[in-house]
């Protein structure tokens, strides 16, 4: 079940705000950029539906003044006329169209990347309540969406809009009578556009949720792809993409009834409403109250008003969907990153002493769960700790928290002296390198995956980081050496070339302090040995925290700290919680064997 967080409060549930209001609210902020653009696409637009309401007036005048009968001559320049005019008409919806592409595609340039760079000041809690694929979803589907309106239907609406004005000022001049008739039926057009409207965007939003959820379970199961062949859970992942797709598809046909509906009530009311008019029209010829001309004139502008009125229950179902999608990123949008209040800046040098005082900690998701109860650690410049504990313990928490990933539930840390509530999360993880179990490797070459987060980078210590790592041969072999891609998640690497890529990578940093979370665990026995003796080194020059399960690993740390259940439970040297019973006693008991326990020194039997 979903449990209730700080986030959820900013939902946005109000479904009768206007769809032209919502898509201002998120855009609106960028429109004065756009003033030149904007002016010419407005001018180009005028001119579009002027040409338009002209050809109208052209037709009354023709008809009025005989000029269709008065011999070939007035023909040739009849079209003359308007040949000119379609080849105007065209200029000016080339560059209507061209302009209001390019404002939309620039506007939605800019709202992709103010999304995306609010979304990176959030703090790790941030996704585990939102999944990466559903925020991916709200970048891409949802933005397509809106797109789609900016770039499209706004022109197209503006266009109609001014077509309507138009329409309905001349008809107004040419026969207040017939106009004071079509008043009538106009509201009754918009009646069904704004009811099966507010339909069509609830719709739009709930699929826009359903197809959120369809991309998350199939970039887990496309990324996990090997965890589901071996345990052949294929047949099922297939039962349940088909589910979501379903799903999905009920949403979207929900939306397209309510968005046919709107259109097929709006067809029916303009051609009954135009019939009527035309035989009204009609009749007033006959009692010769008005012309044929006027009357020509009259259901050609009428025409072209219903006919823009009709195209705005398309419209219409198009601005709700993208009102729809804009809830859904203004959702994100107005969660606001927790502030970071920063009174002091860090030491000119660090020193590498870190401090955890009376530090207690549960996770966003679960508070009524401590993973930390005052816990007290003190690290001296170039020492190493080594932390062992059972699964669970909290070690690689302790992580998390040096490297602000969480801020405390209680309690205080020191870097140097400075608490990090006075440090800002760049300036701590600048001094911080970590290599975890699970190696983290972009799909890119191995030289930007060596100097990512670097400005510049000296290729002789990019090798000179590889050697380290007992990578250097093999990046040589390659064709390509550097610059050779290792494919989606380092795909083509083996699962020990990963690990000790990642963590040459974090060499390359040369971090004051480095956090090892079970390093080495999928290297093979030489690179092991390799990697560990030049850990030792490297642990000299800085502070060193090591989070390990194979003791053999850390038995010559300075100093062993055993977690328990959040709590410190034992400290000191591998020889000293030797001579101790407790749980590193059990441990080693376990790992090396009875009789050699306190050597280190396998027991063959």
């Amino acid at each position: 079940m979903h449990e209730k967080s700080f986030y959820d409060d900013t939902t946005l549930k109000n479904e009768s705000k206007a769809p032209i209001g919502t898509i201002w609210t998120l855009l609106g902020k960028y429109v004065s950029d756009f003033s030149k653009p904007i002016m010419i696409a407005s001018i180009m637009l005028s001119v579009a539906a002027g040409m338009v309401i002209g050809f109208g007036k052209f037709l009354s005048f023709c008809v009025n003044t005989g000029l269709l009968t008065k011999g070939s001559d007035y023909f040739g320049w009849i079209l003359i006329g308007l040949g000119t005019s379609v080849v105007l008409l065209a200029l000016a919806s080339y560059a209507r169209t061209y302009y209001i592409s390019w404002i939309g595609e620039q506007m939605m340039a800019r709202l992709r990347y103010d999304l995306f760079n609010h979304i990176l000041k959030f703090p790790v809690s941030f996704f585990e309540e939102y999944q990466p694929a559903n925020l991916v979803a709200r970048m891409t589907s949802d933005m397509n969406l809106l797109q789609l309106v900016l770039t499209n239907s706004l022109g197209i609406f503006i266009r109609n809009a001014l077509i309507i004005i138009g329409g309905i000022v001349m008809m107004a001049i040419t026969s207040w009578k017939l106009f004071a008739l079509s008043c009538v039926i106009v509201p009754a057009l918009l009646l069904p556009v704004i009811y099966f409207g507010k339909i069509v965007r609830i719709y739009g939003r709930f699929a826009q949720s359903v197809l959120a959820d369809l991309a998350q379970f199939i970039d887990e199961t496309l990324n996990n792809i090997k965890t589901v062949l071996l345990f052949s859970h294929t047949s099922q992942d297939r039962a349940s993409f088909h589910g979501y797709n379903t799903h999905f598809v009920q949403a979207v046909l929900k939306s397209a009834k309510a968005r046919a509906k709107l259109v097929g009530f709006a067809m029916v009311l303009i051609f009954s409403g135009l019939c009527v008019i035309a035989y009204l029209g009609a009749e007033m010829v006959f009692e010769q109250t008005i012309t044929k001309g006027d009357l020509l004139g009259f259901l050609f502008f009428a025409i072209a008003v219903c006919g823009a009125l009709g195209s705005f229950s398309t419209l219409f179902a198009d601005f709700y969907r993208a009102a729809g999608a804009s809830d859904r990123i203004l959702e994100i949008i107005n969660i606001s990153p927790p502030s970071q209040v920063i009174t002091k800046t860090r030491a000119a040098k660090n020193h590498g002493i870190l401090a955890m005082h009376q530090v207690s900690f549960s996770y966003p998701s679960r508070q009524e769960s401590k993973v930390l109860d005052h816990l007290n650690l003190s690290v001296l410049p170039g020492e190493t700790i080594a932390i062992v504990g059972p699964s669970g313990a909290g070690k690689s928490t302790i992580f998390s928290l040096l490297l602000k990933f969480y801020e405390p539930t209680s309690g205080s840390i020191y870097l140097d002296g400075i608490s990090y509530q006075d440090l800002s999360p760049d300036t701590i993880r600048q001094q911080l390198g970590l290599v975890t179990q699970d190696a983290v490797i972009f799909s890119t070459t191995i030289f930007e995956n060596l100097a990512y987060g670097l400005d510049t980078v000296n290729e002789n210590d990019l090798w000179h980081a590889l050697e380290l790592v007992h990578l250097k041969k093999f990046v040589e072999g390659l064709p390509y050496s550097l610059q050779t891609k290792v494919g989606h998640r380092g795909v083509r690497l083996s699962g020990g070339q990963k690990q000790r890529l990642a963590l040459a990578r974090v060499l390359l940093r040369c971090p004051n302090i480095l956090l090892l979370d079970e390093a080495t665990n999928s290297l093979d026995a030489e690179s092991d040995f390799v990697v560990q003796q030049n850990l030792k080194t490297l642990s000299k020059q800085c502070t060193t925290l090591v989070i390990a399960h194979r003791l053999s690993t850390v038995m010559e740390a300075d100093k062993i700290m055993v977690l328990n259940h959040g709590r410190i439970e034992q400290i000191g040297t591998h020889k000293e919680l030797m001579l101790c019973d407790g749980l590193y006693q059990n441990y080693a008991n376990l790992e090396f064997g009875l009789s050699d326990a306190s050597t280190g020194k396998a027991h063959i039997l």
